[in-house]
């Protein structure tokens, strides 16, 4: 550690004194030749080391330890991996990236998750596909419904799911896709005490049992990268229906619509924007509604702190780096849940911001392992993960 840490302030003295050289006429040609070498020398060093740690974010899972008020001490481990199916070989940026995800946790209160996510852009960007397959054991925090909880209204839920979600997209013409799409979910209460009389309590009971859908996708794609675009836009449309005909117990329909764009006004300076809304329509069963907050949008915001049938939240984000395989982000969002969209008010807008550090884990795909710091006026919360948020 001490060598690395002499060598990077030998590297940055090096630099400064390349600047100083210019304006002075006292250095020899024989100086230049060694400041060079000893530059090259550094720079050498420091790709090595991302050599090494993009082979054992490849090779070897990631330990995650954290403490929170609802599982105690959690300990589980997940594994990324980023690649490109076909192309010209790895350096071929043509072909979008595609990646596998694991993760397994338990916590000190014989709660576990379990899951995996496989994002595959195959056939020179002719097909995608998308799975997602969790098991949960898990609690939950709920405030009640609509957007005008109060925080100590907060009720921790223990509940376990199985969640399967798959759909496949072809490309239609140029940047335009179409598919399928399917989900599953089968949702119980495993703890639920709650005896008190709040604004919008909710019963967990009655929503317990399956869910199955199936519905259709549109979407463009125009990124150059869609892990960690720095210029183009993407928009997604999905329509699912939720009904006994395919085996469900609730009937309802979901619309969701979701925008981003990337823009590189100035040179290491990326823009990107995300505007997102989703419905729900019919018997939805409350762990379903339209939720906001999480690791992806809204970030400060717990996760269904907000919920209702309809929601609508955009969010800006600079992304710039810092040094070396080192960026960092500023955030900021705005959203909003509602029974219908008709019923939208500004006094029902809430806020979060936050920042972020990115660390470059995969230099052919693009990858970052992502940590964010997100505020609202309830509380500060930190989210560590890959990819970006959107």
């Amino acid at each position: 550690m001490n060598t690395n840490i002499s060598s990077f302030i030998k590297g940055i003295l090096i630099i400064v004194g390349v600047h100083l050289s210019f304006f002075s006429f006292s250095q020899t040609e024989v100086d230049d030749k060694d400041e060079k070498n000893d530059t090259t020398s550094f720079n050498n060093k420091l790709d090595m080391i991302n050599a090494t740690m993009e082979k054992v974010v490849k090779y070897s899972p990631l330990p995650i330890i954290s403490y929170s008020t609802e599982t105690d001490w959690m300990f589980g481990l997940t594994k990324y991996n980023g690649f490109r199916i076909g192309g010209s070989g790895p350096g071929d940026t043509t072909v979008q990236p595609s990646h596998i995800t694991s993760l397994a946790y338990l916590t000190l209160n014989h709660q576990y998750k379990i899951g995996t996510e496989i994002d595959l852009m195959f056939g020179k960007n002719k097909y995608r596909s998308h799975t997602q397959i969790y098991y949960l054991d898990f609690p939950d925090y709920y405030y009640g419904l609509g957007d005008t909880t109060d925080i100590n209204d907060e009720r921790l839920v223990n509940s376990r799911n199985l969640e399967i979600s798959t759909g496949f997209e072809y490309n239609i013409a140029r940047q335009y896709y179409i598919g399928v799409y399917y989900e599953y979910s089968n949702y119980y209460v495993l703890d639920y005490n709650d005896t008190l009389d709040y604004p919008g309590k909710i019963d967990l009971v009655p929503n317990e049992g399956l869910q199955s859908g199936i519905g259709f996708i549109f979407a463009r794609e125009t990124r150059d990268n869609r892990f960690n675009a720095t210029k183009g836009s993407y928009l997604f449309v999905k329509y699912m229906n939720y009904g006994k005909w395919i085996g469900s117990k609730f009937n309802y329909n979901l619309i969701l619509v979701d925008y981003r764009n990337y823009f590189t006004p100035v040179k290491f300076l990326t823009i990107a924007t995300q505007i997102y809304t989703e419905g729900r329509f019919g018997d939805v069963p409350v762990q379903s509604l339209a939720l906001m907050g999480g690791d992806n949008r809204m970030r400060g915001i717990y996760l269904g702190r907000y919920r209702d049938h309809t929601l609508i939240d955009c969010q800006v984000e600079l992304r710039f780096p810092i040094v070396w395989i080192f960026g960092g982000t500023v955030f900021g969002g705005l959203g909003e849940v509602a029974p219908d969209y008709g019923a939208y008010t500004f006094d029902g807008i809430h806020w979060s911001a936050g920042a972020g550090l990115r660390l470059m884990v995969d230099s052919n795909s693009r990858t970052n392992l992502r940590f964010d710091v997100g505020f609202s006026k309830d509380r500060m919360l930190f989210f560590f993960t890959f990819l970006e948020a959107f």
